[in-house]
């Protein structure tokens, strides 16, 4: 695997960019572990921000990103972590790298980094279950309720006074107080319920942020790499540029479907199989609508910078909440089917110049 930079990278850029890359991968394992709570799409943010600083600043502040996130995985939560970490996250980077030094074309970069973190997710799911067994989302909320239990009942106080004060501010006041005792109650209540939501959501929230991760690394990585003049017309393509195939249009519309039918029909697991279809194909039309938007705002003459600061917002929004993430989806949907490029559009463009070829012969 060979990796070259046409260039001579300054020593305080290595430097800036080294420190960055250890200070990041020290809270690698954190941030994920916030992503797994909020369940959000799980980004592999370690694999993303390790290939965007090998295009910015080489291999020494990437092998630094590698390493720290790996260490600190390892000193917080163990070996088993550690490799998981690295399959799920660091080597489809190194992947994506290898094919940017290549300058290979970006779609074909695109496809691999998909599959890369896809076979990565496997691999650490495979090692997950051989280490924790199945039932590793029930471990980890017991984890939760264990410091919890193990929390002071002094430690808790401040809490409860707070939603006291918080209910009486509602009109609240004739209702009981609540104590440290039901406080702990109603919070093994939502722990409960966590458990029953993450065995539902928690392997769409991993699959979709492989996927959307399977785009963000080599897009940052060959943008930086434009930036710098490093990269060429075909081994970088802006958003504007991206379109959806029919075909995985009308997959990801077959697959929810059958999620749908599945989660109505009473079948056993239903519930997960849809809310993971749902998560995936919601990811991959969101996508598709901040293309969209991307390539109207070209169309305005909208410069680079606030086309790029509406399209990074309006993406960390859609992961936070979800109600953004569905109205996109919803767009991102209609444009695969109804855009220029879309399905339906397509294959009425081909239904059309069929009849003009049949028209013109029959002349």
């Amino acid at each position: 695997m060979e990796f070259r930079q046409e260039r001579q990278i300054p020593a305080g850029r290595i430097v800036g960019n080294a420190v960055l890359a250890v200070a990041a991968g020290a809270l690698m394992p954190v941030i994920g572990l916030l992503q797994i709570s909020l369940l959000v799409p799980v980004l592999m943010l370690s694999g993303i921000l390790a290939a965007r600083l090998w295009a910015r600043a080489g291999m020494i502040p990437a092998g630094l990103m590698i390493a720290t996130t790996a260490a600190s995985a390892f000193w917080l939560m163990g070996l088993q972590v550690a490799l998981m970490l690295l399959l799920a996250a660091c080597l489809p980077a190194a992947a994506v790298m290898a094919l940017a030094a290549r300058r290979e074309p970006f779609f074909r970069q695109l496809k691999t980094a998909i599959i890369a973190y896809a076979a990565g997710l496997v691999a650490a799911t495979l090692i997950a279950y051989a280490v924790f067994g199945g039932g590793m989302v029930a471990r980890f909320v017991n984890l939760l309720r264990a410091e919890y239990d193990r929390m002071p009942d002094a430690a808790m106080q401040p809490l409860v006074e707070w939603i006291n004060a918080m209910l009486a501010v509602r009109g609240g006041e004739g209702l009981s107080p609540m104590t440290v005792e039901g406080f702990r109650a109603q919070l093994n209540g939502v722990l409960d319920l966590m458990q029953r939501t993450y065995a539902q959501a928690l392997p769409g929230a991993l699959i979709s942020g492989a996927v959307l991760s399977g785009m963000l690394t080599p897009l940052w990585c060959n943008w930086t790499m434009a930036r710098q003049g490093l990269a060429t017309n075909e081994s970088f393509v802006g958003m504007s540029g991206w379109y959806l195939p029919p075909r995985i249009t009308f997959g990801a519309l077959t697959l929810w479907l059958a999620g749908m039918i599945l989660m109505y029909g009473g079948y056993a697991s239903g519930a997960t199989v849809y809310l993971t279809i749902g998560q995936v194909t919601g990811a991959i039309f969101a996508v598709q609508a901040l293309c969209a938007l991307d390539r109207r705002m070209l169309r305005a003459d909208r410069n680079l910078g606030r086309r790029r600061a509406l399209i990074g917002l309006l993406a960390v929004l859609a992961l936070l909440f979800r109600s953004l993430g569905t109205v996109l989806c919803y767009i991102g949907a209609a444009s695969a089917l109804f855009g220029s490029h879309g399905a339906v559009s397509m294959w009425m463009k081909k239904r059309q110049d069929g009849n003009s070829d049949r028209d013109d012969s029959d002349e």
